[in-house]
């Protein structure tokens, strides 16, 4: 889970295509939905959940759980 989400966050900074595929989405969020909020609560680690959009697939819900905005694309240089 940590590792695929700093992979997208890496991806996305770098103005790379940053798919989260389908069978790693549903791999992850068993973990993301035990471990996230209960770290969060823990040690403060997490900004709050990211509101989701019904046009969301699993994969932008995944990552707005992950406290990241799936369309973030980094600023025009």
């Amino acid at each position: 889970m940590d590792t695929a989400g700093h992979a997208w966050d890496i991806a996305a900074a770098a103005g790379q295509n940053r798919p989260l595929e389908a069978d790693l989405t549903e791999r992850i969020r068993p973990a993301a939905d035990r471990l996230v909020d209960q770290l969060s609560d823990a040690y403060r680690v997490f900004a709050p959940a990211r509101e989701v959009t019904a046009a969301y697939d699993r994969a932008e819900t995944l990552l707005a759980f992950l406290r990241r905005d799936p369309h973030w694309r980094p600023a025009a240089s």
